[in-house]
């Protein structure tokens, strides 16, 4: 009889992933130190291997390491997310193939249960490795383990040790290697144990993940709560940490951005925030969700020195949830107006939609009345656009170097 195998986690993780999905569209960047930049092109929110051996830091301002980019010929990329979040549905449907019981933990991470398998699983994991490789170009690692944090934790090693080939199964080590190994992480690098938590515990002297293993579980719990102590437990092998097939329902959507120059114009701000509003609509209405209040706010930038600067927003609730563009658009304009104040220059804004709730579509009759403005079935709905979406444009962040968006647009395919 095959062994079975008892509780078992799988964490897949792409490497470098969104420089992976940059050298998907361009083959001759394969090896190159590529790094990707945040929004307006403002910081360094990724990096290739390559980049990092440089000694370049994730999130350092672009223009603070651009003479060194040019020097050590690092391929500057800007984020490309529609791009980024195609791919990466690619990947994950891939991964689903290999487990009924899945967990989309990122864009780029995604934990297996594999309980119960009588396979061998490093063998399962390595055809996973090169399927998802082989079918959308992106290069993963896989981590292995009887709970999640160890799942996490092999996952590192998985990508730290060539001699794996991709794949790890951190309980086939001994204790005592396991333990040499806990040494050799951070304690910032244990998955759950963030910047605040890494304070305290360093405080009295638990400066590595092995010393958070071998400390007092009443301690941990006391200075960390009940998710220190499931942490504890789990790196002990006690699985506390189920999968979570269904994502939690969200209670909010954010859409905005950093200007591309300083705003000072209603009309200027009023087409960017037009525009962020339809982004947050659209993820709305895909996710079969309504919005009970909306906020929108904008901002000043507070590192320029000699301008006046303020911090501008206004919220309001609904009577009744709202998903309907038509309503929520005009509502966007309606609250900038009652907080705009000329004389300043704004650098970010955005808008809000909270308190989201299931669309039932059980509104009143001026909401009901209201739908028909939006051309559901007209062929061409989708191309309409308010007046305060148009403009000039110069909102728009900055984006010097983005590719195309090789998957998600018509006009943009990849010519070979």
């Amino acid at each position: 009889m095959p062994k079975v195998n008892q509780q078992k986690f799988a964490l897949v993780d792409c490497n470098n992933f969104y420089a992976s999905c940059e050298r998907v569209f361009d083959p001759k960047l394969e090896k190159e130190p590529i790094v990707v930049l945040s929004n307006n092109d403002g910081c360094v929110i990724a990096r290739s291997n390559e980049a990092k051996s440089l000694g370049i830091k994730m999130g350092v301002p672009y223009y603070q390491v651009k003479d060194l980019l040019i020097s050590k010929s690092v391929v500057v990329k800007s984020s490309n997310y529609p791009l980024y979040g195609d791919m990466s549905s690619r990947v994950m449907k891939v991964v689903s193939q290999y487990s009924p019981v899945q967990e989309v933990y990122s864009i780029d991470e995604s934990f297996l249960d594999l309980s119960g398998f009588t396979i061998n699983l490093n063998a399962h994991m390595q055809t996973l490795k090169n399927q998802v490789k082989s079918w959308t170009g992106i290069p993963v690692c896989v981590g292995m383990g009887s709970t999640k944090v160890r799942a996490k934790l092999a996952n590192r090693i998985a990508k730290i040790y060539p001699k794996f080939n991709g794949v790890f199964d951190i309980d086939t080590l001994p204790n005592s290697r396991f333990e040499k190994l806990l040494d050799s992480v951070e304690i910032n690098d244990i998955w759950g144990i963030g910047g605040k938590s890494t304070q305290k515990l360093k405080q009295i002297n638990i400066n590595t993940a092995y010393d958070f293993y071998k400390a007092d579980i009443g301690i941990i719990e006391t200075l960390l709560g009940v998710n220190g102590k499931r942490i504890y437990r789990e790196l002990y092998g006690h699985s506390c940490l189920p999968i979570e097939e269904v994502a939690p329902a969200r209670k909010q959507i954010v859409s905005s951005c950093s200007f591309g120059l300083d705003l000072s114009d209603f009309d200027e701000i009023n087409q960017a925030l037009t525009n962020l509003t339809r982004k947050a609509v659209i993820k709305l209405n895909h996710q079969s969700l309504a919005a009970t209040s909306m906020s929108v706010f904008i901002y000043t930038n507070p590192f320029k020195k000699n301008i006046p600067c303020t911090n501008l927003s206004k919220t309001i609730g609904m009577s009744a949830p709202i998903s309907n563009e038509s309503l929520l658009i005009p509502l966007c304009a309606k609250l900038l107006k009652q907080i705009y104040e000329p004389g300043y220059k704004f650098y970010k804004g955005g808008i809000m939609l909270g308190n989201l709730t299931p669309d039932k579509s059980q509104q009143d009759l001026f909401i009901v009345s209201q739908k028909s403005t939006r051309l559901q079935g007209h062929p061409y709905g989708n191309l309409l656009k308010y007046a305060s979406e148009l403009g000039n444009d110069r909102w728009k962040p900055r984006a010097e170097f983005q590719s195309n968006r090789f998957t998600t647009c018509w006009g943009e395919l990849l010519i070979v």
